[in-house]
């Protein structure tokens, strides 16, 4: 058994990333997968009162990745399975979860007839709305998400950052026009406030021929401005696309409501353009807090992807994000040093008002 359980973690890591690597332990079969993506970036920030415009080249990490994931079939239409990602930066091999080995979701699942029940790490059902609302799909400079999940620099919008630890999602059945997801993330505390960092999704989504829409919501319990108490931060989200066959439209709506706080809306609107085997991607969104001067940004892109094979890609992409004077949000993926600032070791980039400009060439491969 030992023997089994080595070779299963070390063979599929020496095999080709042309082959996809199969075995099996007993009767479930084990798959490793995962993405490699990395550009040159070259990040420009516009110039402000008291700082110079500046130029900084980034070697830029795109969200790679390696996993496994299994499935055993238990009869009568029963199964279980479980996932198992793990993220890191390929231009410096350091993992992206710090102490957490698979910070890309681990869970374990039960499924049947009824739809499947996961247990553990998993992501919020609302980012799988914003991927498939996104003409980027979440990945480059031209991503959506930027702007509308909760980033470092971005407090205010979807939860989809991180995974949601200590969570139970319901996955209803596959194979028909509406699907539909609910999350609940336990706060596992023990001292009041007792719900403090609970989370709860639902997301309900359509697909059928060419159209696909959907809809998520989300509240989370996050500290309150006084000693032990909470506040809602609640995230309404909605996603249509339509395939024209020579060109794909997408759209995206978000809105945030914390407690005390006033209101963050953003919207994306975005198309792909086949040109034979190549896509040209285009993008626009912006996000405002509400009653607040200064307080809009906005992002444009353009891409070009070529496909040198079925799972590798060349990509160029240029995108601009105008911050208002009240706003200091960055570009993935070139964002090393934006955050922390200076006097804990970043470049403290960018500051309010200051605008940011990104080219990128890059590569991505998946096995």
């Amino acid at each position: 058994m030992y023997k089994k359980l080595i070779m299963l973690i070390v063979v599929p890591a020496l095999l080709p990333a042309s082959v996809m690597a199969q075995t099996s332990l007993g009767s479930s079969n084990v798959i490793f997968y995962g993405k490699l993506d990395l550009a040159l970036d070259l990040t420009r920030f516009s110039s402000v009162p008291g700082r110079a415009g500046q130029s900084i080249p980034y070697l830029s990490n795109d969200i790679s990745y390696w996993g496994l994931t299994g499935t055993e079939d238990l009869g009568d239409g029963t199964r279980a399975y479980f996932k198992l990602e793990s993220g890191f930066s390929m231009d410096t091999g350091a993992s992206s979860g710090g102490s957490k080995l698979f910070d890309r979701e681990a869970y374990v699942g039960y499924g049947a007839g009824w739809g499947a029940l996961q247990l553990g790490s998993q992501f919020s059902p609302a980012l799988f709305l914003q991927a498939r609302s996104d003409a980027y799909a979440r990945h480059g400079n031209g991503g959506g998400f930027t702007l509308t999940q909760q980033t470092p620099g971005n407090v205010r919008g979807f939860a989809g950052a991180g995974t949601l630890d200590n969570a139970i999602q319901y996955v209803s059945p596959r194979g028909k026009d509406f699907s539909f997801r609910f999350l609940h993330a336990l706060s596992e505390r023990a001292t009041s406030p007792k719900d403090l960092g609970q989370y709860d999704s639902a997301s309900l989504e359509y697909a059928k021929g060419p159209l696909f829409a959907g809809i998520a919501y989300e509240d989370q319990t996050l500290a309150g401005l006084n000693p032990n108490t909470t506040r809602s931060n609640r995230t309404l989200t909605a996603g249509l696309t339509y395939d024209f066959t020579v060109f794909k439209l997408f759209s995206y709506l978000m809105k945030n409501k914390l407690d005390g706080e006033k209101d963050v809306n953003a919207y994306q609107a975005g198309i792909n353009y086949p040109i034979g085997v190549d896509t040209v991607r285009a993008t626009y969104t912006t996000r405002r807090l509400e009653d607040t001067a200064g307080g809009r940004a906005s992002t444009y892109a353009l891409g070009f992807y070529h496909p040198l094979s079925i799972r590798t890609t060349l990509y160029a992409s240029y995108a601009h994000l105008n911050n208002g004077s009240a706003t200091n949000l960055g570009l993935w993926p070139s964002m090393k040093s934006y955050l922390p600032p200076v006097a804990a070791g970043g470049a403290g980039l960018p500051l309010g008002g200051q605008d940011v400009s990104s080219f990128e060439i890059g590569i991505r491969h998946t096995f």
